[in-house]
């Protein structure tokens, strides 16, 4: 068997040697923060600098605030491990005595369970023990009741808590239960948190240390957030493999979701090099397209059998032409569903890991409705030609990364606006993280499947301080890394101008049907009571006029021969319930009013209410008081009787205006008459100035005299 662990070495640095001068290793940070006590918080305002865990869950998009404790004898812990336990390099179950961290209350914030972040030492150096893995401390630590873990480092310089490699199965495996936070803080920081658990002449009893670890900056934010994805189509690289096959398939439906209006992702593939001077050999020709210019090493280590790393590069290059043909139609997520088809149908162990598998994965997600065959294959090109490849040479130079993301040189790894995500690779983490770098409070509400924490569950500080609101705003609401006020029940959002947001309350009294409220408010001696934000139910309201007629006046008349008794106590129920509905304050409301019923007149009696009828009861009309008749025993007139009368008035009243008529009709045609005949003779009524007789005026002379001539 020719080994390919030559190959590998000559291809590794090909590729440092291309980059190294660029780019350079970017350790992602978040921060430290002693929160307690006060006197060493105050002294470390800014806290102190962590390097993020390749492995593990951070909290991207927000924080974790617990109790510190290092098990270390000399603090305050005097159990026994091998190495000390301090180092987490045993399980502390099996330390001496056992040790487990148990759930406790936090004392500033009732109801809300204390998290405990271990603090271990990175080692041992001792020359008799070999120091234990990061993973393995990590996983340790969480067995025992850990919410996370802060390693400190034997020198002052910061690195990456790197992940196992693929051949180290037991860590792996720790890696893939790991569900805690890890950090990593040098040596003079740590030593900082240790001292605060030393016990000093003037302090017998150190105070309990409390830390926040803060991951809501570490990567940058934008509106759209764009991320890429280095993976390998590779299926024989063990654990790691199997991860990144699983974490595809998860995040198919989320990619769908997302990519368009809120992503923009790309896959991309770590490209190996072979010099030029050993591009001829037998090496670079079995693991190499494009006469050695495109590299992957071969994934059995046997040069001579099974496939070779030419059949990966290849398959790699298919995948980038997927997602470029996806892409350009306006369907990126096809890519997700390439690559998980692929991994499924397509295995080296089945042998099928083949171009003839690879298009029939394409004809089954009908490449032929987005894009075709032909392009697929044009896209691919003569993988055989001594030419540079435009595809490939793009992933090699965003491999190489700059001075702001670095360099890409593990697998899988993930980018995130260019700020290089640390954690597990999962559904439930990746999600996290890319929510993390979207503009705080402008989230996808996909984002909200795996919010940071559960700000508004009972005793929590959201939960307590929106309760406390007197603006309406007294729900709490969890968002992606916090939580939110908003209009609570009985409240709804109104937005005046400018935006400007205020909760207005709702009458629920008023505007909600009497089915749909509680049966204790529509009883017919129940009332319902609007309040801020809410109503309540008064029942089984006092009726006065029940007792006695609560004092006020009654009497007994006949009515039509029945005696019948009348009061004058008036049940004020209805203005009751009406003040109620309307929030108005109840205490001057009386629940009763003396005053006289229909058809009687209230009088004074020696300073007391008396009441007495109006007219014969019987003609009574108790819903309008009116009377229709007066005393008498015969109970007033028939109506038969009133109708005659009604109409002999009408005739009187119109015989009377005709006769009125027929006389004034009469006067004015007599004086016509009058004026008329006045114009042709003398009327002895008739008189002139000073009493001469007036002449009649001639009709020819216009009542002018004429001349007589001589």
């Amino acid at each position: 068997m020719v080994s390919s662990t030559r190959l590998a070495v000559v291809l590794g640095l090909a590729v440092l040697s291309g980059s190294l001068v660029q780019a350079r290793f970017v350790i992602e940070q978040g921060g430290l923060k002693i929160s307690f006590p006060k006197a060493a918080a105050k002294a470390h305002p800014k806290g102190f600098d962590m390097s993020l865990a390749n492995f593990g869950a951070p909290k991207y998009g927000g924080s974790l605030m617990g109790k510190l404790v290092y098990v270390d004898a000399d603090h305050g812990h005097p159990n026994t491990c091998i190495p000390s336990c301090n180092y987490a390099c045993q399980p502390f179950s099996q330390a001496s005595p056992p040790f487990k961290l148990n759930p406790s209350t936090n004392p500033d914030r009732p109801g809300q369970r204390t998290n405990y972040i271990m603090l271990v030492d990175r080692g041992p150096l001792e020359d008799d023990m070999a120091p234990c893995k990061f993973a393995e401390k990590v996983w340790n630590a969480q067995e025992a009741g850990a919410q996370g873990v802060v390693v400190v480092n034997y020198e002052d310089k910061h690195t990456t808590m790197e992940a196992p490699d693929d051949q180290d199965e037991i860590s792996y495996r720790y890696l893939r239960n790991i569900t805690i936070p890890a950090a990593f803080i040098t040596k003079s920081d740590g030593q900082v948190l240790k001292d605060l658990f030393k016990k000093t002449p003037g302090n017998a009893q150190p105070d309990d240390v409390y830390v926040v670890l803060d991951w809501n900056d570490v990567l940058p934010r934008a509106r759209k957030v764009e991320w890429e994805f280095w993976t390998n189509s590779n299926d024989m690289c063990g654990a790691v493999c199997d991860v990144q096959k699983e974490f595809i398939k998860e995040f198919v439906p989320v990619a769908r979701e997302l990519e368009g209006n809120w992503t923009r992702f790309t896959p991309h593939y770590i490209v190996w090099v072979c010099p030029e001077s050993y591009r001829s050999s037998d090496e670079c020709q079995s693991q190499c397209i494009h006469n050695g210019r495109y590299c992957t090493p071969d994934p059995d280590g046997d040069l001579l059998a099974g496939y070779s790393g030419k059949d990966i590069v290849q398959e790699n290059l298919r995948q980038l032409c997927v997602f470029k043909l996806a892409n350009e139609s306006g369907v990126p997520w096809k890519w997700w569903e390439y690559s998980t088809k692929f991994g499924e149908q397509c295995k080296m162990v089945d042998n099928q890991y083949n171009e003839e598998c690879a298009e029939r994965v394409f004809n089954e997600l009908e490449g032929n409705t987005w894009s075709s065959l032909a392009k697929l294959r044009a896209c691919i090109g003569d993988v055989a030609a001594d030419a540079d490849n435009a595809l490939l040479e793009s992933e090699m130079k965003r491999q190489r990364g700059n001075s702001d993301t670095g360099e890409v040189y593990i697998l899988p790894t993930i980018r995130i606006n260019d700020g290089q995500y640390r954690g597990k690779l999962s559904y439930t983490e990746v999600l996290r993280a890319i929510c993390a770098g979207f503009t705080r409070n402008a989230e996808p509400k996909a984002c909200m499947r795996v919010a940071v924490d559960d700000s508004c569950r009972d005793g929590s500080l959201g939960h307590s301080t929106c309760a406390a609101r007197k603006d309406g705003k007294t729900k709490c609401q969890n968002t992606f890394s916090g939580y939110e006020c908003v209009c609570g029940p009985g409240f709804i959002l109104h937005v005046g101008e400018g935006g400007k947001e205020k909760c207005l309350n709702i009458n629920e009294c008023v505007s909600t049907e009497a089915a749909d409220l509680d049966p204790k408010c529509t009883c017919e001696r129940c009332a319902c009571k609007d309040t801020y934000g809410g109503y309540e139910c008064i029942a089984n309201i006092r009726d006065d006029c029940a007792h006695d007629y609560a004092g006020c006046w009654r009497g007994d008349f006949k009515v039509n021969g029945k005696s019948q008794t009348f009061h004058a106590c008036k049940d004020n129920i209805a203005l009751y319930k009406d003040a109620a509905a309307r929030g108005k304050p109840l205490e001057d409301i009386p629940l009763h009013s003396c005053t006289c019923p229909p058809c009687f007149t209230e009088y004074m009696n020696n300073g007391k209410m008396e009441c007495v009828p109006k007219c014969d009861l019987a003609t009574c009309d108790a819903a309008t008081g009116i009377c229709s008749g007066g005393f008498g025993g015969s109970g007033g007139l028939h109506s038969w009787a009133v109708v005659l009368i009604v109409f002999a008035c009408l005739g009187v009243v119109g015989g009377a205006g005709f006769v009125a008529y027929r006389l004034r009709l009469r006067s004015a045609m007599h004086q016509e008459i009058r004026a008329i005949m006045a114009q042709y003779m003398p009327l002895e009524s008739q008189e002139g100035v000073n009493g001469e007789l007036a002449m009649p005026r001639s009709p020819a002379t216009n009542g002018a005299v004429p001349h007589t001539d001589v």
